[in-house]
């Protein structure tokens, strides 16, 4: 028997392979170059959390400052995390080598000077590799837009603070000025015989306290959030319940505290057909809580008018929120959270030593 088509089709086989190897080889190389010049942060990690050696693209080691050679085997929360950091980042990970739910998370990396980066990031199952399973973590740069946001946090509240004194100012400027000269005028015409001037006088004096009392209240600045909001409750036609602390809080956290409860009174005297009404405010957690509620027909629409609308804007801007709750029938909740605690203005700063 001759072997001649045995040899032949061998030799195609050998021939069919090798392309086949070639094709692999070229796609391989595709695979690696998409993955060192894409703009995500990549990096392979095995089962126990430490990094595949080579497995880290240009990203990583450009933004993070770190040669593939130092990264190689160590444990990624152990050198790509800032220590206080470090635990969290652990269980996220070994959370998805365990087959829990993942998702997308932000997050601060580490660079090898001991800068922060601040990242949105990703771990990802891959398909068992021939060297065992493996993880990707990908992670997007996000520094400079924190940055940004920090940046309009910080206008925000700015704008507030620039509002809030002015209208001190004019809050002094009436109290020391216009309603000082009407008081002396009146105590002069009190001497005479014009009673009707008098009372017309009496009136124009009650009013211009009551706008000196809007613009802002003068036993807020002088006595703090407490004593403020007891002279508001005091105003409602209705019974209201005080819970208030009697401490002191920074001054625009004791505004913004007071224009919530002032809004929210505002509304159920004059929509809420309330019998009545009670005021919380609480520390909790690192932030003051301000709760509103009335036993009124409820169905308030938190969008309907400019009080509450500038009021989440005043929120936003200490990094606060403001929500409603009101079911027809069942009453009104505002209540909102303002941040006691200073706001960190996230930045490529050093890692706390």
């Amino acid at each position: 028997m001759s072997t001649e088509p045995t040899a032949k089709t061998a030799k195609a086989e050998l021939a069919a392979l090798r392309r086949q190897v070639e094709e692999l080889r070229r796609n391989r190389e595709l695979l690696n170059a998409i993955a060192n010049h894409a703009p995500s942060l990549l990096c392979l990690i095995d089962a126990d959390g430490s990094v595949r050696p080579g497995a880290t693209n240009l990203a990583f080691e450009r933004t993070l400052g770190y040669r593939t050679s130092e990264s190689n085997g160590v444990l990624f929360w152990e050198r790509f995390v800032p220590p206080e950091d470090a635990e969290l980042t652990r269980k996220a990970i070994l959370d998805v080598v365990a087959g829990r739910p993942y998702g997308e998370r932000e997050g601060r990396w580490l660079t090898s000077t001991g800068e922060i980066v601040h990242v949105l990031w990703t771990c990802t199952p891959l398909p068992p590799f021939a060297t065992g399973p493996a993880w990707l973590l990908s992670a997007t740069d996000i520094t400079i837009r924190k940055q940004q946001e920090a940046e309009v946090r910080e206008s925000r509240a700015r704008i507030v603070a620039a509002g809030d004194d002015a209208r001190k100012r004019i809050e002094r400027n009436l109290h020391d000025g216009a309603q000082q000269r009407l008081v002396s005028l009146l105590l002069q015409l009190r001497a005479g015989v014009l009673e009707g001037a008098v009372d017309e006088l009496s009136a124009a004096i009650h009013e211009l306290r009551e706008l000196a009392r809007g613009i802002h209240p003068e036993a807020l600045t002088r006595r703090g959030l407490a004593a403020a909001l007891r002279q508001a409750a005091a105003r409602m036609p209705l019974p209201v319940e005080l819970d208030i602390p009697s401490e002191r809080y920074d001054e625009q956290v004791e505004a913004t505290a007071y224009y919530v409860v002032n809004e929210a009174l505002a509304n159920i005297g004059k929509y809420a057909q309330a019998s009545t009404a009670s005021v919380r405010v609480a520390r909790e957690e690192g932030r003051l809580v301000v709760e509103v509620v009335d036993d009124g027909v409820g169905g308030a629409d938190p969008f309907g008018g400019s009080g509450l609308r500038g009021l989440g804007d005043r929120l936003a801007a200490l990094d606060g929120t403001l929500w409603v709750e009101s079911p027809r029938g069942a009453g009104t909740r505002v209540c909102a959270e303002i941040p006691l605690g200073p706001l960190p203005m996230p930045s490529r700063s050093r890692a706390a030593p």
